[in-house]
């Protein structure tokens, strides 16, 4: 068999960089250990020189993002998506997301799956954009969504809610596959520092890092080593980021928070073997793979309960759900997290175990046999 994924992956000797790329990443390695099995993966990124190379087994397409307005850029990079598909001849196209990716797949006369990674009406609705031209990409975005759930026909839900907030496309064939999360997360030895908190998440508005803030000062003074490291790029949205820094600046908690930027696996994985528990007060998620690592490390997780968290995370056996932006409910679950003791380290007991759907083979194994059943026609 030989499969095709069109989606993000990292660059040579550089990080993964977000959910969607961890998942490719993991699932690309592990297809192509499988026998019988040829795997490609075609990845686009702004001003790439466009080449083809290896990862070992795997063969890489990066491919350029044309400098051009977006509809127009779009239209450029989808029949640059389509050439790779032709010169590899795969058997399966897999994109991820709703975008470009997952267009330039049905553009073809390939088998298709698509992976619904995000909500991206949902996304638009809580953006806050930076003026006309950011709302007008939002509802180029939201529209394609629209455009390539009509003409698609299998699908993969990583979560119960993604069939959910789609359940009015009756057409769709669902299969029902988590993120997968690579074995070093599972492999983590915990060495829980008290008061350490983390958040991997990106700085934008959607991932709530300005409430988190504001619910870290509300409890720092009854938890003196209490500190809060948050990782994740802060360049998209410059302004917003530099309003988090204000937040913690004003509340005189600037010392005790630490913005990592993007970090490497080995990082990463020092962070989570490190921290109390993750605290993620998003405002809008499907399920995102940093609280699949979370759990699989044995952290407890602090999150709010929106998109398919719930399915996630349950209250009070491996972490705690608040409602999105209730500061003080946030501040509340942060304070009972720190306090620590017998609870806590059930959750992380409960975690681990919690995790276990989210392992890499089991989901390589489920998604060999999504592509079975795509091309036997259902």
């Amino acid at each position: 068999m030989r499969i095709l994924l069109f989606g993000p992956y990292p660059q040579p000797g550089g990080g993964v960089t977000g959910g969607v790329m961890a998942v490719v990443h993991a699932l690309a390695r592990s297809l192509a250990r499988r026998p019988g099995v040829q795997v490609a993966v075609a990845a686009a990124y702004p001003g790439e020189e466009e080449r083809v190379e290896q990862d070992g087994d795997i063969t890489i397409y990066r491919l350029a993002i044309p400098r051009l307005p977006r509809t127009r850029g779009h239209r450029r990079i989808r029949r640059k998506l389509v050439d790779a598909a032709h010169d590899f001849r795969p058997t399966i196209v897999h994109a991820h997301g709703a975008g470009y990716y997952a267009a330039a797949a049905l553009d073809g006369f390939w088998p298709v799956i698509l992976t619904m990674h995000g909500v991206i009406h949902e996304e638009a609705r809580r953006s806050q954009p930076r003026g006309l031209k950011d709302r007008l990409a939002w509802q180029y975005d939201a529209r394609m969504e629209a455009r390539v759930l009509q003409r698609a026909r299998y699908v993969i839900a990583i979560s119960p809610y993604i069939r959910q907030i789609f359940s009015h496309h009756p057409h769709l064939q669902w299969f029902d596959i988590p993120n997968p999360v690579d074995d070093p997360f599972f492999e983590i030895q915990r060495r829980a520092e008290a008061g350490r908190l983390f958040t991997p998440a990106r700085i934008i508005p959607r991932k709530g890092i300005d409430a988190l803030l504001r619910a870290f000062a509300a409890i720092v003074a009854d938890f003196p080593q209490a500190t809060l490291r948050i990782a994740g790029e802060s360049d998209s949205m410059p302004d917003y980021a530099a309003e988090c820094r204000r937040i913690a600046a004003e509340a005189d908690v600037g010392h005790r928070v630490h913005f990592l930027g993007n970090l490497n696996r080995d990082a990463l994985l020092e962070e989570y073997s490190r921290a109390a528990g993750v605290v993620l007060p998003a405002r809008q998620e499907t399920a995102p793979v940093a609280i699949e690592e979370a759990l699989a490390a044995g952290c407890p997780v602090i999150a709010t309960r929106v998109g398919g968290v719930p399915w996630m995370v349950s209250h009070g056996e491996n972490g705690l759900l608040t409602p999105p932006d209730d500061i003080d409910a946030l501040a509340a679950a942060l304070a009972r997290l720190l306090t620590g003791g017998e609870e806590t380290a059930a959750w992380s007991e409960n975690a681990r175990a919690s995790a276990a759907p989210y392992r890499l083979a089991a989901v390589t194994d489920a998604t060999l046999d999504a592509y079975q059943r795509v091309l036997a026609g259902g």
